[in-house]
């Protein structure tokens, strides 16, 4: 495979702009949450498997970063090579500096090319692998650069379709070796979070579930903490996971339990809050779907002081019909709900387990008592979807 033609093709150009005005109704709403947003849907055309374009109300890189900076929001995550490219990392490490910004994640793009359409860090062709690890590595190097706390992995086509195909005990070690040389590498300057996600484009992936990805985070940590002079202390916690919510819709759980489990294990370092019926991953805003579950996976994180740890919020989502940048600014606003939903259930149930809802009473009694603080009222201030329609009439588009 020919990785600099690969690079250039995915190169999206990037123009310095001098930063504007913060939009301060929507700073003041996000203040306490460090929040991200996926790039790529602020600037991709968001095709599916029926057409090629579906969206054309996006933005250009230089635009997508503005936008994001007016609201407050603090970092963005990128794919390499992709929104993300050599050519033009300068630029958007200005860009993000300028504005107090950061980079979440640089994720490598070991999913686009045709040499990987049976999976990168994990195909059972031995040169996909080597050019999938070059590109986690040179992205993994430019999240050092950028001062990013990890790399969020979404190893989109590791895994097998069918019988007789592929050795998954052997997968599983090919993806462990590959974690543990791109942290041994950087000498965990930059972790690693893993995305699971049970099915698509495999119908076997080989990061299903949270529980997966806490296995292998676990693995990779002992295994690198056993080799000879090496300082174990600086490799803890450099593993750990990013939770999707709709990724665990299609396995049919509940993304409180992963919530629960990867926080137990200070594990947690990223939320795709997003939703789905769990037939599809069509990434729809946060709790649109499965409210309760949202709100209690939010009243987990806010009662173990989640955010204050420091853990990130980046809704995915892929808003082919919509307005991505009102979208966005939705999928804040749903957090900032589901947010001010919980405090308002800490402060009724003052210190009491979550399991006092349940305990000795049954599912009806739980209910109504939750519905009951529900009705009782919150402290809701959204931000203006109109902020969306602002902007382009600021930048002229």
């Amino acid at each position: 495979m020919d990785l600099e033609q690969y690079l250039a093709e995915n190169n999206l150009p990037v123009e310095y702009i001098p930063k504007g005005e913060q939009y301060e109704e929507a700073v003041a709403a996000l203040e306490g949450l460090h929040c991200s947003a996926g790039i790529w849907y602020l600037v991709g055309k968001l095709g599916d498997r029926f057409s090629p374009t579906q969206q054309e109300r996006t933005l250009t890189m230089e635009q997508a970063i503005e936008f994001l900076y007016r609201l407050g929001v603090r970092g963005a995550s990128f794919h390499y090579p992709g929104e993300f490219s050599d050519e033009y990392a300068d630029c958007l490490k200005t860009l993000l500096e300028e504005r107090d910004m950061g980079a979440v994640s640089i994720g490598a793009n070991t999913f686009g090319h045709l040499l990987f359409k049976f999976g990168g860090p994990a195909s059972p062709d031995r040169e996909a692998r080597e050019a999938a690890f070059t590109l986690l590595l040179q992205a993994q190097e430019y999240g050092v650069k950028l001062g990013a706390k990890f790399q969020n992995n979404w190893a989109g086509r590791d895994g097998y379709n069918g019988s007789f195909i592929c050795d998954p005990l052997q997968q599983w070690e090919w993806t462990r070796e590959c974690y543990k040389k791109l942290l041994l590498a950087v000498e965990g300057r930059c972790g690693i979070s893993i995305e699971f996600k049970p099915y698509d484009v495999p119908e076997q992936t080989v990061l299903k579930t949270a529980e997966d990805a806490l296995q292998m985070a676990q693995e990779v940590e002992e295994e690198i903490a056993a080799m000879p002079g090496i300082d174990a202390a600086g490799y803890r916690h450099k593993i750990g996971v990013n939770i999707e919510d709709a990724h665990v819709y299609l396995s049919n759980r509940q993304v409180a339990e992963a919530v629960a489990k990867t926080i137990a294990t200070d594990r947690l370092f990223l939320r795709h809050e997003n939703d789905c019926a769990g037939r599809i991953d069509n990434d729809r805003i946060f709790g649109t779907i499965h409210f309760f579950d949202a709100l209690e996976a939010t009243y987990l994180q806010l009662t173990s002081d989640w955010d204050a740890k420091g853990g990130i919020h980046e809704p995915d989502i892929f808003p082919q019909r919509d307005d991505p940048l009102k979208a966005y600014i939705q999928s804040l606003n749903a957090i900032l709900f589901y947010y001010a939903l919980a405090r308002r259930i800490r402060e009724e149930i003052a210190g009491e387990p979550l399991g006092v809802f349940y305990q000795g009473r049954g599912e009806a009694e739980a209910h109504d008592r939750l519905l009951r603080i529900i009705a009782g009222g919150i402290d809701y201030r959204p931000i203006d979807l109109g902020l969306a329609d602002r902007f382009r009439r600021e930048m002229g588009i």
